[in-house]
């Protein structure tokens, strides 16, 4: 009996040995680098949600496992959607939009949806995508589509996202810069949407019935031939006013050179009569002194001085004073 002892003791050391070799292993539990885990008991199914697991290896126990979801992006497309405008005018539209769960949020989307979260999400999506819709008019569709996709992004967000991540920043406006979700300190318990952050979203084409694109053309045309005729009616009035410009401004300008040639002449005969007085003042000042040097105080005498000036100044007159004080005219 004694010797079986040893022989005992060696198989249990054997068995426990061989126990830890082969639940050690088992012990060990992985998630990827694009899965978000919870603990899960593989005897119960029982998920404990108190802590989330990002990607590694975990020491959790034989008995547990990971119950894992996608930490990568989710692709939804959204092909043909029939939306309504605020025109009232039905058109389909198809867009495209990525989504991420969130860690932070990943125990409240187990508890409302456990891994059944993708068709609410789509549903949920379709119709906050419709509800903008519904207020954008069928022009912004048509000539802008950039404003159209803005606003789709901006409702679709709202609704999904809820409340942004802890890590969101914000601008100086205090508004996210994540997207269109809500700020985190200003996001209540009801407001928290899909648990799943929203990050981008591509409006691919708007499909409008070919009725209501001639409809819009047409209307587009009358506006375009309107807006000509009011270009060319207030052409007509500049052309009138400018020319009534024109006019007036070149009868001023006629009006001050007939004047300045008025005040010109004007100019021009007073400084002549002023000029011919001062040369006669000098003549008869002249001749004063010329009368006054030679002694001639009749008015014979003056008056035969003078005829002898005139002779003098006549081109046509050849004076020859002799004996005979003779005067010759020659012609």
């Amino acid at each position: 009996m004694a010797s079986a002892t040893p022989t005992i003791i060696a198989a249990v050391v054997g068995i426990v040995a061989l126990l830890i070799v082969i639940l050690i292993p088992t012990s060990f539990s992985s998630v990827e680098y694009y899965e978000l885990g919870f603990k899960r008991r593989k005897s119960t199914g029982f998920v404990d949600i108190s802590e989330v697991y990002t990607s590694g290896r975990y020491f959790v126990g034989p008995d547990y496992t990971f119950k894992v979801f996608p930490a990568d992006a989710h692709f939804v497309e959204l092909d043909e959607i029939s939306v309504w405008t605020g025109d009232k005018i039905e058109i389909k539209i198809s867009c495209n939009f990525q989504y991420f769960l969130r860690k932070d949020f990943l125990p409240d989307l187990h508890e409302a949806y456990n891994v059944d979260y993708k068709p609410v999400v789509r549903g949920t999506a379709i119709d906050a995508i419709k509800g903008r819709a519904a207020d954008l008019p069928i022009d912004d569709y048509i000539r802008n589509r950039e404003n159209i996709e803005k606003e789709l992004f901006k409702a679709l967000a709202k609704r999904v996202d809820g409340c942004c991540r802890e890590t969101c920043p914000t601008d100086e406006e205090e508004m996210p810069a994540c997207g269109y979700c809500i700020k985190n300190s200003l996001c209540e318990d009801d407001e928290r949407g899909m648990f799943v952050e929203v990050r981008y979203f591509q409006l691919l084409a708007v499909d409008v019935h070919e009725d209501v694109k001639s409809r819009y053309l047409r209307q587009v045309t009358e506006a375009a031939e309107e807006e000509r005729a009011q270009f060319e009616l207030r052409e007509k009035v500049v052309r009138k006013e400018t020319e009534r410009i024109k006019n007036k401004i070149y009868n001023e300008a006629r009006e001050i050179a007939q004047n300045a040639s008025a005040k010109a002449v004007v100019i021009d005969a007073e400084a002549k009569a002023k000029a011919l007085r001062v040369v006669e003042e000098a003549r008869s000042e002249g001749l004063k002194n010329l009368y006054s040097e030679l002694g001639i105080t009749t008015d014979e005498e003056k008056a035969a001085f003078n005829y002898l000036r005139s002779l003098r100044q006549n081109k046509n007159v050849k004076l020859n004073v002799g004996y005979k004080s003779l005067a010759q005219f020659q012609n």
